[in-house]
């Protein structure tokens, strides 16, 4: 973005109105020949980005850190050059990596915040430029809010996003997150195999992030410091990176940008991690150019305002893309900047967070960034002078009225100018409910707000008002996570006094009260929730979930079908839709509901799980196999799914194969009394009465009730 500006201002209250010059956005300028800009080399250099996620640019050596934590990246700083007023375009990690590899704005792009679907088809990546210019491409990234689901693969070779849980450990984190060790060894793996061809390579680190979990040495070098101490292991793993470059003989002729998403506030005002505000803390990123061998750039350190967005276009000229493969790019390359033409116009930086309204409904924040202000749209508008108030906790706002008028000037021309692109929804359906787990398993909350709530209402309340409420939910969030479910809700029910409003508390008091056990309860908390949001979807699954539970099947249907009707996409409610009719003897409702979420997701293995069983129901046995077999062989491996294969088997007359599917039920289930009583009854039937007996005696173990239900030929 760049507004070119003028602002004088005697830094006194009452000062008289600053000139100020509006000038349309520059596109972005390709103008220094190609020979300079590959260092004189005729080849197109390679082109390798880092991303760490997470990064605060004043840990750093490189921004004026003096621990020591970084000797990798400032060993790349050493030998680049550094723009020490990079700004991120938003505070979260999906969002701020969509800007960076499209080099489009997010109210262009439309990934804005985590209530999205992704990236639009209609909007190009940078991969798919260099996949057009010749270059093998290649992702290497280490968190599931980066998966290939939200349309950053586009364009690349190998979009390596799997994460394998380490065998026999719990912790669910390790299948949406890995360490930067592996990462970076996927990354060496690949750059081994391709080193020969020109390639562009991306690699996402993502340790900073919360929680901050190093490992040792890092975890006991830095335990009172353990963000630190994962931002010095990631700086290691980069270290391993540079030094397997080096020793390729990749490093010097690379082009190699480094960079971060956001940055993380550690409490400064009062925001305990990053997404919520957009101050410097976390929308101030580290970004080092380490041009190729031959351009000797005439300065080291870049003071100009840049936008993560700038990085796509800075690739592209460096790497001479033809003309066509730059259209469509709305950040400016940097690489004026680092040679010795004349001075360009000044430069602003541009940040929003749409998440304090997309989640909660609070008012969305918007800013702006020159040199030495910092401008942020709220209904409680803020100013900062970034050179005498870097930590921006002094508003300037009531002193410096003009200076005020003309940034959010710049401000709204820009957000007008790189408003939505035509065929880019504004108000995408929400989420499937396995990826809104997932990110809340990452610290993230995605809710739907109300149907009337989808801009912002000017009545919004600010989220500097509200961010001692963002606080509790976060911490009632994480102390679920933990387990800790009674104290979660203790939390939620004191903090709900206080915001008899706030319809996400209410919702998240009937999640724990749901993973307690107590179903009933949980439906009256679901019912308030909906109560606040009727459009609410995840808050009516929740709703058919308890209701199910506690045996209320005509509301859970009821509750489930309002969930289809505000969320079609979830399939997850349809599967459980399904469930519910069957106990209600609908076996044809529940049979369609399942060939539907089959029609759009043919191998999801769940759903020919469900249909199989309900075909079974059905007593449609013929076609029940093969939906029952395929789900086996897709990986749902249940007891559930073995006693239902053993019924179709049974009753296509193929005992031996019934005999071997109840046993694999018993094997995963020995609990099951129902899998007994099945292969007691085949051992009668043929003739091994002793057999029958002892299979009919395990089963009365297990559930004396089924027992007085069975005929008296087993006593």
């Amino acid at each position: 973005m760049s507004f070119p500006l003028r602002v004088t201002n005697s830094r006194q209250a009452g000062t008289r109105a600053v000139p100020v010059v509006l000038a349309a956005i520059c596109t972005v300028a390709f103008g220094l020949a190609s020979s300079r800009a590959s260092g004189g080399n005729s080849q197109r250099p390679n082109a390798i980005l880092i991303t760490v996620d997470t990064l605060r640019a004043d840990r750093l050596g490189s921004y004026g850190n003096p621990s020591g934590l970084t000797p990798a990246m400032d060993g790349l700083a050493r030998d680049g050059v550094v723009f020490r007023r990079a700004v991120a375009q938003v505070p979260l990690t999906l969002p701020s990596h969509t800007a960076i590899l499209t080099g489009t704005y997010p109210m262009w792009n439309g990934v804005e915040d985590l209530s999205t679907r992704g990236l639009s088809p209609g909007i190009p990546t940078l991969a798919e430029a260099f996949k057009r210019q010749g270059y093998a491409t290649a992702a290497f990234v280490s968190a599931f809010v980066l998966d290939s689901m939200w349309g950053l693969e586009r364009g690349f070779d190998l979009y390596d996003d799997w994460f394998k849980p380490d065998e026999g450990k719990a912790d669910r984190r390790d299948s949406l997150e890995r360490r930067a060790e592996e990462t970076v060894n996927h990354a060496l793996a690949w750059l081994d195999a391709h080193q020969s061809q020109s390639f562009f390579l991306w690699i996402h680190l993502y340790d900073p992030h919360a929680p901050y979990d190093p490992p040792e040495p890092f975890k006991s070098r830095y335990r009172a410091r353990p963000y630190d101490g994962e931002v010095a292991y990631a700086d290691q793993q980069l270290g391993r990176l540079i030094a397997s470059l080096k020793r390729a003989g990749l490093y010097s002729p690379a082009l190699i940008v480094l960079t971060s998403d956001h940055g993380e506030a550690l409490g400064e005002h009062q925001e305990q991690q990053h997404g919520f505000f957009i101050y410097n803390s976390t929308i101030r990123v580290p970004l080092i150019v380490k041009p190729p061998a031959g351009f000797e750039p005439a300065r080291r350190s870049v003071a100009q305002v840049a936008n993560t967005v700038d990085i796509a276009p800075t690739l592209a000229q460096f790497c001479r893309f033809d003309s066509s493969d730059v259209a469509n790019f709305q950040g400016r390359s940097l690489l004026a900047l680092l040679d010795k033409s004349p001075p360009t116009p000044t430069r602003e930086g541009y940040s929003e967070s749409l998440y304090p309204r997309s989640t909660f409904g609070w008012h969305s924040l918007r800013a702006v960034e020159t040199g030495q202000y910092h401008y942020i749209a709220a209904p409680k508008e803020e100013l900062y002078d970034l050179e005498r108030d870097p930590g921006e906790t002094h508003n300037l706002v009531r002193q410096s009225p003009a200076t005020v008028a003309a940034l959010r000037a710049i401000l709204q021309k820009a957000v007008t100018r790189f408003g939505r692109k035509a065929g880019v929804s504004a108000s995408a359906p929400t989420l499937g409910p396995e990826a809104v787990e997932k990110l809340r398993s990452l610290g993230y909350l995605s809710i739907s707000l109300p149907k009337n709530q989808q801009d912002d209402d000017p009545r919004a309340a600010d989220p500097k008002d509200e961010i001692g409420l963002y606080n509790q939910v976060m911490r009632a969030t994480q102390l679920a996570e933990d387990g800790r479910f009674r104290e979660s809700n203790a939390l939620l029910e004191q903090t709900a006094a206080a915001n008899p409003r706030a319809y996400l508390l209410p919702f998240l008091q009937g999640e724990n009260f749901l993973a307690l056990g107590q179903p009933r309860e949980a439906v009256r908390y679901y019912r308030r929730a909906l109560a606040l949001n009727a459009g609410f979807d995840q808050a009516a699954m929740g709703l058919g979930h308890a209701a199910y539970r506690a045996g209320d099947n005509a509301e859970a249907v009821k509750a489930y079908q309002l969930a289809l009707e505000l969320n079609p996409r979830n399939f997850i409610v349809r599967l459980a839709l399904g469930k519910a009719y069957w106990r209600l003897n609908r076996f044809d409702d529940a049979a369609e509901g399942e060939r539907q979420v089959l029609r759009e997701h043919p191998n999801y293995a769940q759903a020919r799980a469900d249909y199989g069983i309900t075909l079974v129901k059905l007593r449609k046995f013929d076609v029940a196999l093969p939906e029952l077999l395929k789900a086996i062989e897709l990986g749902y491996r249940t007891s559930l799914v073995y006693n239902y294969l053993g019924n179709a088997y049974t009753a296509s007359g193929r005992s031996a194969e019934a005999v071997g599917a109840y046993e694999e039920a018993i094997r995963l289930d020995p609990n099951s009394p129902t899998a007994y009583v099945k292969l007691a009854v085949i051992f009668a039937q043929s003739g091994q009465p002793e057999k029958a007996r002892q299979y009919y005696q395990k089963a009365c173990r297990l559930d004396p009730q089924l027992c007085r239900q069975i005929d008296a030929k087993f006593r």
